[in-house]
This record gives C-alpha cells, structure tokens and sequence, in this order.
C-alpha cells in the first residue's frame, strides 16, 4: 500500500502546471457563484502561478478549497440558526435511517419529541458515558452506518473539573465501537454550555470548556469528528429553565447540523 502511494505522488510531479490551473479553477467556478469577487480574486491568484512550481499550485488549490469549506459551514451554521436551513422532520427521519445516536437526557429527548425512534435513538436519562456498557453494546447490535455520541454533562459532576477519568472512559467506549464496527464513522457531540446561574448552583458544571477541549484533542487521537454545537445556543432561550437542558425547538436544528457535518444530506 505505501509503494503505491509514493507512486501516485510521482506520477502526479509530472502533469503540467496549466493542467493543475485548469481543474482549479473550474473546481472554483464549481464550488462559488462565478460572478462573485472572492472567486474572481481566487482565479487571479491562480493564474499569477502560471510559472511556478506545482507544488505552490496545489498548495494554493488546497487553500482556497479551505476558505471555501469554511464560508460553506459559515454559512450553514447562519441558516440554521435563524431556521432557514433546518430539516423538515420526514427529511430528520430519512436522514438517519440506520444511524444511531447514543446519549443522556439531552439525546433521549429527540425520540420524547419524535424527531427519531428508538431504533436511532439508544439512551437514559442521567446516563454518564463510564455508565453506558448496555447502550453501547444495544448501539453496535443495530449495525449501524454511523455513530454519533452525545455525553457529558453528567459526567461535569463525576469528574468534578478533571477530564482525564472521563477521557479515559469514553476511549473504552469508542475502542468497542471501532473494535466491533471498524469500518463505521463515529462522531462526538461537544457538552452544550451550561449557564451561569446553575454553575453558581453546582460548580463543578462550569468545566465545560475543558471538558470539550479535552473531547476534540481526543477525537483527533481516535480519528473521531468531533461536532461542536456551541453556537446553536448563543441565544440563552434555547434553554430549560433549569439552564443545562434545551428546548424543543434547539432539536431539528442540532440534528441538521449532525446531519450536515456527517454528509448525510
């Protein structure tokens, strides 16, 4: 498999430059509205490498591809947000067919709402993830196409402001999903943020950032996707009362954004 690798990266030190110019920019002209200035300031900055290397070339396609990525998700972040984007709840259910998603209270509201059914849905209610051997052994015999996971608030309490016991079980807990479903793409919800009148109830809820600092650096270690839905509750009247759980409305819009982020749509 390496051999073949370095083969192909030799092979491909040998197309013209101009034949590397071309495809960017019809990937340009592809990916933006053409007539946009962004994508004209990025075709002229692909034509001046004319006479480079093509290394620089594709560094430079790698990067505008990037900006372009980015503007997408900024834009589909927007239009979620303000429920423009969000899914009706047949396509929520099209969607996910033969998914699973593995959670606490938060997540086992999609199914008391009826976005999904408890063939998607494996969860409890104050279930942490070092508690969760049943769900996720349920989750695997489901065969499913992907996984998404959903813990930690409860877990801000057990761990009391240190992330490393909570790391150390969700690691279990991925390993016997990739041990069982290798081939299977598993994503990890951040733990929504909590607001402050229920930190200063419980003090140990206020971990969230390092909690979810933790839980991104441990989904590169795992090769995890690691979806970070802060911004879906920028707007505190997303919240419960008791300001650590979501409303119904915050539901379509985190499982478009799920769906979205796992190219289920």
């Amino acid at each position: 498999m390496k051999k073949q690798i370095k083969h192909s990266r030799i092979v491909l030190t040998v197309i013209p430059v101009a034949v590397v110019l071309t495809a960017g920019i019809t990937f340009l002209f592809s990916r933006s509205d053409s007539e946009s200035q962004v994508c004209q300031q990025n075709v002229a900055r692909l034509k001046e490498l004319e006479n480079t290397d093509i290394s620089s070339v594709e560094q430079a396609i790698s990067d505008i591809q990037g900006q372009l990525d980015a503007q997408a998700d900024a834009q589909a972040r927007e239009d979620i947000v303000n429920s423009s984007g969000i899914l009706t709840n047949v396509q929520i259910r099209q969607a996910f067919a033969g998914s699973v998603i593995v959670g606490d209270s938060i997540t086992q509201a999609i199914s008391e709402y009826g976005y999904l059914d408890t063939d998607v849905v494996v969860s409890k209610r104050g279930l942490s993830v070092v508690n969760a051997q049943e769900q996720f052994s349920t989750a695997i015999s489901l065969n499913p196409s992907h996984v998404f996971l959903a813990f930690g608030t409860n877990d801000l309490e057990i761990y009391n402001g240190d992330p490393t016991g909570f790391i150390d079980a969700y690691r279990e807990k991925v390993q016997m999903v990739k041990d069982a479903l290798p081939d299977v793409p598993i994503y990890i919800n951040s733990i929504l943020p909590i607001q402050d009148f229920a930190i200063a109830s419980n003090p140990a809820l206020g971990y969230y950032s390092q909690f979810n600092q933790a839980l991104s650096d441990f989904c590169d270690e795992m090769d995890c996707t690691f979806i970070d839905n802060t911004f879906l509750v920028e707007d505190s009247s997303m919240y419960e009362p008791d300001g650590e759980h979501v409303i119904m409305d915050y539901y379509p819009k985190w499982l478009t954004y799920m769906a979205e982020t796992a190219g289920l749509i």
